[in-house]
């Protein structure tokens, strides 16, 4: 979903791997026009990992911290968030007087419903960064050959976003399969 998002909204030429987020492939757009009808007014903040017809329904798209600047800047008070639910802390700490409600995930039927929960992500913890950058421990190694192949792809992208943060153009630095 977020390659298809990318391609969408940059027209770049792009190779995908047919994969996807376990959580956010889990938001039904059925599922969340019925909690829009439910909560008239309120605003849908939306991960571009979610599938095309959820993205459809946002009132704003973006990362982490796309949503947490649009629930910030937004006038509304009521507001569905369809990403991972670790961040529902975050937009309420930093927005106090705004309502956040999960976006539902799955199906009535379904067996689960609104746990927007990945249990990779939850393995990250601060104590874990602390200890690898204390004692090295799960160094990764990479050949030094693939090093700068592998920056190239990072460069590009960090180049977009300055652009696109400048108010340039960015068309150009969409790279076409192929290019170097």
């Amino acid at each position: 979903h977020l390659g298809g998002y990318i391609q969408r909204e940059t027209g770049a030429d792009m190779l995908m791997w047919n994969g996807s987020c376990i959580v956010h492939n889990e938001f039904k757009a059925i599922e969340l026009q019925d909690l829009m009808a439910q909560n008239p007014g309120a605003k849908v903040l939306v991960h571009p990992e979610s599938p095309v017809e959820v993205v459809a329904l946002a009132d704003a798209v973006g990362s982490t911290s796309g949503i947490l600047k649009a629930a910030h800047e937004m006038d509304a008070k009521v507001f569905i968030v369809a990403t991972d639910n670790g961040m529902m802390h975050k937009l309420r700490t930093l927005n106090p007087g705004k309502l956040f409600l999960e976006a539902p995930t799955s199906g009535n039927s379904a067996t689960c419903k609104s746990c927007a929960h990945c249990p990779w992500m939850a393995m990250n913890s601060l104590a874990d960064v602390a200890r690898v950058l204390e004692t090295g421990a799960n160094e990764v190694q990479v050949d030094p050959a693939i090093i700068s192949r592998a920056r190239l792809p990072i460069d590009r992208m960090l180049a977009f976003t300055s652009a696109l943060k400048g108010g340039h153009d960015a068309g150009s630095l969409v790279p076409h399969i192929g290019a170097a």
